[in-house]
């Protein structure tokens, strides 16, 4: 990764570099990865000014994109997910997909995989942290989007599918490939599906060894996509708490008054506050309404996705996609 020096911006001084170093922000990814109020306080720089470096630095520094959804056979939605992505999933970087259980982010990680294989001679791994991986279900997306047996067989031999049941072994994993020990041909993308329930493993753990895990696996995972050019996404999961008479409206995403009684929802992603930096692009997904789709039986229902990026936190874009157990439209 690039040194900070002078060049990446006009804001950048002697003065302040000095400063970053002394506060081990050596490099253009630390300072990606520094929250940006501490930045404003070390830099005496205004928050818009540090939101302003970041997307500067971020364009410059940013690899190609794997394209998520142009492939779809339905353009009109698909093609909104990909304009609110900036173009796809982005290479070098990791990206994050969050949800309330069961909204849909293993039917849309199957949909990315397809899409990053289909017309293309790339190749993706994909990582079963919970044994649920079906082949008959990817079968039925591209039997929806109406692929030939020969083609699907092309398709699916070239999404490789490994069942991993540990940290440790999510770990071993990362640095065979890492070190070449590991070769999958044309690799273009990594799905791991998904690290919470890898990581709940080791909660309550008095050394620590948990967060120690998740740290290796973030430095591994950060060396593979920068240095071979490789998209990772990982599934993480949101939790649902609903608290009485809680007053900070900061903290409120929704109330309901029942009976003279406020009830309020919070959500937060799983995986601790390390963890909510790491990921320089955020989905988080959550059901928009249910309803029956007509000449089929299948229960279908609309997802709305919200796009965060790392480097702008406070801009939040998104659309709204279909997702049935044919696949994403």
């Amino acid at each position: 990764m690039n040194l900070l020096d002078l060049r990446e911006h006009v804001y950048f001084t002697e003065s302040i570099l000095k400063t970053l170093k002394q506060n081990r922000i050596y490099t253009v990814f630390d300072f990606l990865q520094e929250e940006a109020e501490k930045l404003s306080t070390l830099t005496k720089l205004t928050l818009p000014q540090i939101l302003e470096i970041r997307q500067e630095i971020f364009k410059k520094h940013s690899a190609n994109l794997i394209s998520g959804t142009t492939l779809f056979i339905n353009s009109l939605t698909c093609k909104n997910l990909d304009e609110t992505l900036g173009g796809g999933i982005p290479v070098g970087l990791i990206t994050e997909i969050c949800g309330l259980a069961g909204c849909g982010k293993t039917q849309l990680c199957m949909q990315l995989a397809i899409n990053s294989v289909k017309e293309s001679d790339d190749s993706v791994l994909y990582v079963d942290t919970k044994g649920d991986f079906s082949a008959i279900r990817l079968q039925k997306i591209l039997d929806a989007n109406g692929i030939s047996y020969k083609e699907m067989a092309k398709i699916m031999l070239k999404i490789r599918v490994v069942r991993i049941w540990s940290m440790e072994d999510l770990i071993i994993l990362l640095e065979n490939i890492k070190s070449g020990v590991l070769k999958i041909e044309n690799l273009s993308l990594i799905i791991v599906d998904s690290l919470p329930c890898l990581l709940f493993q080791h909660f309550g753990d008095d050394n620590k060894i948990g967060l120690t895990f998740l740290n290796r696996v973030v430095n591994n995972s950060r060396y593979i996509s920068k240095e071979y050019q490789i998209g990772i996404i990982y599934v993480n999961i949101q939790t649902r708490w609903v608290d009485q008479d809680v007053s900070d409206p900061e903290e409120i995403e929704s109330t309901a008054t029942v009976k003279d009684n406020t009830y309020t929802e919070k959500r937060n992603r799983c995986l601790g506050k390390y963890w909510q930096t790491i990921p320089a692009l955020l989905l988080v997904i959550e059901k928009y309404s249910d309803y029956n789709v007509e000449n089929n039986y299948e229960n279908c229902v609309m997802i709305k996705v919200m796009v965060t990026r790392h480097f702008n936190p406070l801009v939040v874009e998104n659309c709204i996609l279909k997702l049935n157990a044919l696949g994403v439209t």
